[in-house]
């Protein structure tokens, strides 16, 4: 459906000079791939592709400009496109794989949007007091509630239940809008603390948050229907992190280093820290928004 689309132009570099041959690369191959977003406040962002195992902090791959972040999450689909939220044009922003051209720009006619998610060819843009319900030719509705002040990020479970975290007047919440419709449902039992979390369902539907900022993650069982969850564990990472990216067989977790500007693997379910790498991230951006590209 995305090769369909017109080509725009979009500003990748090729790591034909820092890997040979890069472009020959298997589709299986290609698409175990980790993209980590970085910015300057909200100045032009960089992405870098990394190989998914990098315990050896080998450099990028590639990289791409031109999008615009700030506290920004992204998102990657099966294909391995990836998916950047531009704060400026309210728009987001489809690539193909392994930095390639821009294939699409969805602009989202509810405002800007922090943060992607993707579930069945539908793409979830969060941001301000709502959640965009798009596909590839753009957005058709908008899910939101009064409560919301600000929205943080959002994730999709296995049945289509839209979550999201976000400011409200006076405490941090998650909502829920079952089945992706309105309305939504604040859900009872989320206990994460000081700031809303990065939002992922696992394979076995287990929801992990990530204390955005802080050193925590949170783990739930979560009920869309009786918009309830159950927090079953808190593991204390190394530092503060704001975003977090499960690979595809669930085997780790990967999250972005507020304040060590570096990404920390851990595995999972188990979160014991294998390793870091930071080779080719800038020490005049801030690492923010993480995907480990299937």
């Amino acid at each position: 459906m995305l090769s369909a689309c017109q080509a725009m132009t979009g500003s990748s570099t090729p790591a034909s000079s820092l890997h040979s041959g890069w472009w020959r690369e298997a589709p299986a191959t290609a698409r175990a791939t980790v993209y980590v977003a970085e910015a300057n406040g909200a100045s032009d962002a960089i992405v870098l592709r990394y190989g998914a195992r990098n315990s050896t902090n080998k450099p990028p791959k590639c990289s791409m400009t031109g999008e615009k972040l700030d506290h920004s999450q992204i998102a990657a689909d099966a294909a391995g496109n990836l998916y950047i939220p531009n704060i400026e044009t309210a728009a987001i922003d489809v690539y193909a794989p392994n930095c390639g051209d821009r294939i699409a720009s969805i602009h989202d006619p509810y405002g800007a949007d922090l943060d992607v998610a993707l579930r069945n060819g539908t793409i979830y843009g969060a941001g301000g007091t709502h959640v965009a319900v798009c596909t590839i030719s753009g957005c058709t509705a908008e899910l939101t509630d009064p409560s919301i002040v600000q929205l943080e990020t959002v994730a999709v479970d296995a049945k289509g239940n839209v979550w999201a975290t976000y400011y409200s007047q006076n405490s941090i919440d998650l909502i829920v809008w079952p089945g992706g419709a309105m309305p939504g449902k604040v859900v009872s039992g989320y206990v994460n603390q000081s700031t809303p979390g990065d939002l992922e369902f696992d394979q076995r539907g287990n929801l992990i948050s990530l204390q955005s900022l802080f050193t925590h993650v949170y783990l739930y069982h979560c009920d869309a229907a009786t918009a309830s969850c159950t927090n079953t564990r808190v593991v204390n990472l190394r530092g503060g992190s704001l975003f977090g990216a499960l690979n595809a067989k669930n085997t780790d977790y990967q999250v972005t280093g507020y304040e060590s500007d570096e990404v920390d693997v851990y595995a999972y379910p188990s979160f014991k820290y294998e390793y870091s790498y930071n080779n080719g991230l800038r020490g005049d951006y801030s690492v923010q928004g993480i995907v480990q590209a299937r």
